[in-house]
């Protein structure tokens, strides 16, 4: 591709859930295929396999960066690992938007759930995490993102500088077709929930966020409506700045005994993103991988 191509991050959310996503991840990496990993720091396999993605996530790329930054998935709506979990224990997304914009949650509480997230984070992986992003995009709720900035605001003390994936939309700009305009209405739907909130509170703190959330759909997709969104995705991506997420896992790989409601639509999205056809629309629409920390500095 030309230096002049539009550098975009593409990030699998979900690392540590279970070894489906794992493997994919890795898998994705060695392709050069994805640019961020989000890890959820309680996943029954996130300290197990943290090493090697370390060495692959880290390795140097083609273009003199590494492959990809690493960061924290921050989660108040799966339990786990109960134990851990005990003092804030999760809640159904719907309840916990209910409970956060009635501003019914416990704030010392918040707080001290997202330093636990981190220094787990960092305990397992040595480092601080690249950025910073929620599971069901919790981080920008009323609440949870006030704990966030505290939480942020004493880290950045010891030098810590992650970003931070904001959930604006992207608009209608975004959607490809007529029949996939449901998937832009719920993309503005989740930035509605506190995106420009967040932001500002990330620009007090002089931490840089991303610029667009693409990758919303509903997980009902086959392979060629999922690479028909991926072609409005590319073409319509910002020059610089915005992150796809995805949620892959290899097909075959067993998922440690969890249920994980997404499966089909995960093993179907890690055929697409390892096949060729997806290789093609990256080139046809001159999008290049990139990690965002090289593209914010």
């Amino acid at each position: 591709m030309s230096s002049t191509s539009r550098l975009l991050a593409v990030c699998v959310d979900d690392f540590g859930l279970h070894a489906g996503v794992n493997a994919a991840v890795l898998d994705l990496l060695a392709l050069g295929r994805i640019s961020a990993v989000s890890c959820l720091v309680d996943g029954a396999t996130w300290s197990q396999d943290a090493s090697a993605l370390k060495a692959a996530a880290y390795a140097i790329g083609a273009h003199g960066e590494r492959q990809a930054d690493v960061g924290l998935h921050l989660n108040f709506t799966e339990c786990l690992d109960p134990l851990a979990q005990a003092a804030c224990p999760s809640r159904p997304l719907g309840a916990l938007i209910q409970a956060a914009y009635l501003r019914r949650l416990d704030p010392a509480c918040l707080r001290r759930e997202v330093s636990r997230q981190w220094d787990r984070f960092v305990e397992v992986w040595g480092a601080e995490p690249d950025f910073i992003d929620g599971h069901q995009h919790v981080h920008q709720l009323p609440q949870v993102r006030e704990a966030l900035t505290a939480v942020l605001a004493d880290k950045l003390t010891a030098g810590a500088r992650p970003w931070v994936r904001r959930c604006r939309a992207p608009g209608w700009r975004a959607c490809p077709v007529p029949r996939f305009w449901g998937d832009a209405v719920k993309a503005e739907v989740i930035g509605a929930l506190g995106s420009a909130a967040l932001s500002r509170h990330m620009q007090r703190l002089g931490l840089p966020t991303s610029a667009h959330l693409l990758g919303v759909y509903p997980f009902d997709a086959d392979e060629s409506a999922y690479l028909q969104r991926w072609r409005g995705w590319l073409n319509q991506s910002a020059p610089r700045g915005d992150v796809i997420m995805c949620h892959p896992a290899k097909p075959g790989v067993s998922v440690d005994g969890g249920l994980d409601v997404i499966g089909p639509s995960r093993e179907m999205e890690y055929r697409v993103l390892t096949g060729a056809a997806w290789g093609a629309l990256l080139v046809s629409a001159s999008v290049r991988v990139a990690p965002l920390s090289g593209t914010l500095r």
